[in-house]
């Protein structure tokens, strides 16, 4: 298989301990055969050693099964933890070699991610770092860095030819589809297409807001769907589908929630489901976060959009969970590893456009 073609999806995850879970629960090369991950370094994360461990263990573990990580370390530039080099310089070092004395899987070559507010320096550096992985780039668009010229600039700092460039046009959090935002997103794939051939051109945007507001279990339409679809309706018949996860798009202090909640990938919806916690502990053998994370997965499980224990890691576990059994449930990073693995089987199984 061709590390670089194949994928119909694009998925942008954080290295935070639920999405980076969910990456270790893949064990199948036809589970990352149509799935490309981009992993979005995570400024929270205080200790830039342990981000760097957990970066190399994934990116080994999915080039082994055929996938390249896309690396996009753009939001630690400026934290000296990472060394002179940078976290990219160091993560590049350390993929170089082998993980132990029995590894002869390297070197490992993964696909650095230049964002299009990036200075010229930086970008040549990343330029320079895909040509000597032979792995090539990908430019990440941002609204309003979209000019033909400030592309061509881009281009020319990266210097790589498109065929060797992955595209992913970012509009972050879309909560609707309007026809002002589909004639915007195809108004930059037309300065793209005018700029050269790429590898790959994907749409990248999540509908999940930030905070949910109800409790119980409801449906909510994923717009980001909605939004591909209206593209590739209207020609743009080589466009993949990209999406976050099943987390908000825009990173944010986090804080500690008195409610659980499952985000759980369905064709066209949403379906979410959040419980508040007890505020007294009346199970001595359970925490309240993990009682609670039962009582939502038995609504999941309960409900028509449940696609059963087999589909994935997570579904598996949201099954032991709702009948009694499972493990780490008060931990807090616990329903996004579970929602994250639900959501990378159902992007596997989708059809291409």
């Amino acid at each position: 298989m061709d590390a670089h073609d194949g994928f119909t999806t694009l998925v942008a995850l954080r290295t935070k301990a639920g999405e980076l879970a969910a990456l270790r629960a893949l064990s199948q090369p036809d589970q990352v055969r149509r799935v490309q991950p981009l992993l979005q370094l995570d400024p929270s994360r205080k200790n830039p050693a342990d981000q760097l461990d957990d970066v190399e263990g994934i990116a080994r573990e999915l080039r082994l099964l055929g996938r390249p990580c896309w690396i996009d370390s753009s939001d630690v530039a400026d934290q000296p933890g990472f060394g002179a080099g940078g976290a990219m310089g160091q993560l590049a070092d350390r993929l170089s070699g082998p993980a132990d004395l029995l590894d002869t899987a390297f070197p490992v070559e993964f696909i650095p991610v230049v964002r299009s507010d990036a200075a010229q320096g930086p970008a040549a550096a990343l330029g320079r770092l895909g040509h000597e992985l032979g792995a090539g780039a990908a430019l990440r668009v941002r609204r309003p860095v979209v000019s033909t010229d400030r592309l061509a600039q881009l281009l020319e700092w990266v210097d790589l030819d498109p065929s060797e460039i992955d595209v992913a046009l970012d509009f972050q959090y879309v909560a609707e589809v309007t026809t002002v935002l589909v004639d915007e997103a195809a108004a930059i794939l037309t300065v793209l297409a005018g700029l050269g051939g790429f590898r790959s051109v994907s749409l990248l945007a999540g509908s999940i807001p930030k905070t949910l507001d109800k409790t119980a279990t409801w449906e909510q339409p994923r717009t980001e769907e909605v939004f591909w679809d209206a593209l590739v309706q209207a020609g743009a018949a080589t466009l993949r589908l990209g999406d976050y996860g099943a987390v908000h798009p825009i990173s944010g202090p986090g804080f500690r929630s008195n409610h659980v909640a499952l985000k759980y990938t369905c064709r066209n919806h949403w379906l979410y489901s959040r419980e508040r916690m007890p505020e007294h502990d009346d199970h001595d053998d359970e925490s309240p976060r993990g009682h609670t994370l039962r009582a939502v997965c038995r609504h999941l499980v309960e409900s028509d959009s449940f696609a059963g224990p087999d589909f994935s890691w997570g579904d598996h576990e949201i099954h032991e969970a709702a009948i009694g059994r499972g493990s780490s449930l008060g931990v807090s990073s616990q329903p996004v590893a579970l929602a994250t693995s639900h959501h990378l089987a159902y992007l596997a199984g989708r059809q291409a456009a």
